[in-house]
């Protein structure tokens, strides 16, 4: 009997437990990053006769399933990727919004017809002035374009050093976490706060947890992050941008291929221009290439650029700022034959990327990724859709000034577009006759489009860019129903289910009066014993 007594007692207490456990289940019902807790329990060995010696109370543990869990995390940081995406692109496209009265097509067409009515009336003052306010108005719009993409730009830089210092404060979290289970244990609610803090940095990257072994590594796209438990390696951003380098053909600028009195023009974004006579009868080898150094060199409206000859004495010139920021272009031209740039020529560059110490982090996933993506030149539609406006105003500028014999733009990229409105009177009715005709010429090279007109050429940039939000957005559905349908079968597994702790909580309240009745009837037992 006195056995029995202690079986009941160990009943009574993992029922007792089990009561308190349910009950902080269901407090934390609505806890956010809160698992499920259940109490484990195992029989205790029996003494003798293989009766048994009661329940073991072996502790108290999560429901949670560690595959299901990395599974989540790592869906939900590719679906932070494309969320990421379709706000920058979803942004880009309001940009490009154009209803019947308004917009950069309306712009354009405005433009044309404009020509149209002075082609009419040349000597019309009015006609004239609506001219030059249209095509002020084109250079306007374009460079508004072009500032809201720099905006844009300017916004996911910051978006990026904010989103870096969020990834960095929650690996310093974790490591802290990680150090007070150290101390104290793994503890329940501690294991939630670290779940919690994984899935909120998979929203920003790809992230892998080694749990296998006795200690805690955590790495972001194969990289090492936090290994044995505590020691972390934070996350930088990482710039290598590539400055804009035309170099030239070497033979073409041959001295032989020269003679003195040659005139050399040296044009700066279609609109500054440098005149030089060769001088090749000299003794010294690459005398015109010198000269075009020192030209180059020695003016100041190519301070930021730098002319010389490199170890194969070709000609060289180099941006002095590197990226995206310092691209140009410089044609040189003798007697108006225009000299091949070579195909060893480097195009400005800027690329963004995630580095911890010198390891390079290639991001499968989460919103860094897209923002890193979009601030490289090479993959972003940002500097995607900056290239196309200035492949318009080049070819803008190329085309009407060559259909007229007074010029009326130049620049040769958004930035430098610029109209030459004191031209506007002297144009003739042979200019306006050919600038009246560029509308319907649908054989226009602009940038690497062939056999386009400027309306059409437009119109397929703005199907582009609708085209990239809604191929990302159906990626993004596609991939949020993946997350959510993992998500609702972790949650089922892990989520704390009020009905379900009810029942449980009136098996344990029977269990516990079942064990108390035990203990009564061998109290009442041992009474009688006692009274013989």
């Amino acid at each position: 009997m006195i056995d029995a007594l202690y079986i009941a007692k160990s009943g009574l207490d993992t029922s007792r437990y089990s009561v308190d456990v349910t009950s902080n289940n269901i407090a934390n019902e609505n806890t956010a990053g809160y698992v499920k807790r259940v109490v484990n329990t195992s029989e205790l060995p029996g003494l003798e006769n293989n009766i048994g010696n009661g329940v073991s109370l072996d502790g108290v543990t999560r429901t949670t399933n560690a595959y299901l869990y990395d599974k989540l995390v790592s869906q939900s940081s590719t679906a932070s990727y494309y969320s990421q995406e379709d706000s920058i692109l979803s942004n880009i496209e309001t940009m490009f919004s154009e209803t019947s009265s308004s917009g950069f097509s309306k712009t354009i067409s405005n433009f044309f017809d404009s020509i149209e009515s002075l082609r009419e009336e040349p000597t019309n003052l009015i006609y004239q002035n609506d001219f030059s306010t249209q095509s002020e108005l084109m250079v306007n719009s374009l460079q508004s374009l072009n500032d809201e993409l720099n905006d844009t730009l300017d916004s996911t830089n910051k978006l990026l050093e904010d989103q870096v210092d969020s990834v960095n404060n929650i690996l310093e979290q974790i490591v802290s976490l990680n150090k007070q289970m150290q101390n104290s244990g793994d503890s329940n609610d501690l294991l939630d706060k670290r779940d919690a803090l994984e899935k909120e940095l998979s929203n920003y990257v790809d992230i892998e947890v080694n749990r296998d072994s006795d200690t805690y590594n955590l790495k972001i796209a194969g990289v090492n992050v936090i290994s044995n438990d505590t020691n972390l390696s934070k996350v930088s951003i990482k710039e290598e941008n590539i400055a804009q380098k035309d170099i030239y053909n070497s033979s073409d600028l041959n001295d032989s291929n020269f003679s003195d009195g040659d005139e050399i023009s040296i044009t700066l974004n279609n609109s500054t221009t440098l005149t030089l006579t060769a001088n090749v009868s000299g003794t010294n080898e690459n005398e015109l290439k010198q000269q075009i150094v020192d030209t180059i060199n020695s003016d100041s409206n190519f301070s930021n650029y730098t002319a010389y000859l490199d170890s194969n004495k070709n000609l060289v010139v180099k941006s002095n700022t590197e990226g995206e920021e310092g691209q140009f272009d410089i044609s040189i031209s003798s007697n108006g034959t225009e000299i091949s740039k070579s195909d060893k020529s480097i195009k400005a560059e800027n690329n963004v990327s995630l580095a911890v110490y010198n390891n390079d982090l290639s991001l499968t996933g989460g919103s860094l990724k897209a923002i890193t993506q979009e601030l490289t030149s090479s993959t972003s539609n940002i500097y995607s859709y900056k290239n196309s406006l200035d492949e318009f105003a080049k070819a803008l500028v190329e085309t009407v000034n060559s259909n007229s014999e007074t010029p009326l733009f130049k620049g040769s990229s958004v930035d430098s577009l610029d109209f030459i409105s004191d031209n506007v009177s002297s144009l003739t009715n042979n200019d306006l006759e050919n600038l009246s005709k560029i509308q319907w010429d649908t054989n226009l090279t602009i940038g690497t489009t062939s056999k386009t007109s400027f309306s059409e050429f437009y119109q397929n940039l703005l199907v582009s860019v609708s085209s990239n939000v809604e191929n990302n957005s159906f990626k993004l559905d596609a991939q949020n129903s993946i997350v959510n349908s993992l998500e609702t079968t972790y949650n089922n597994l892990t989520k704390v289910d009020s009905d379900e702790e009810m029942i449980n909580l009136l098996q344990y309240q029977s269990a516990y009066e079942a064990n108390a009745k035990v203990i009564t009837a061998v109290d009442e037992m041992l009474q009688t014993l006692l009274a013989m």
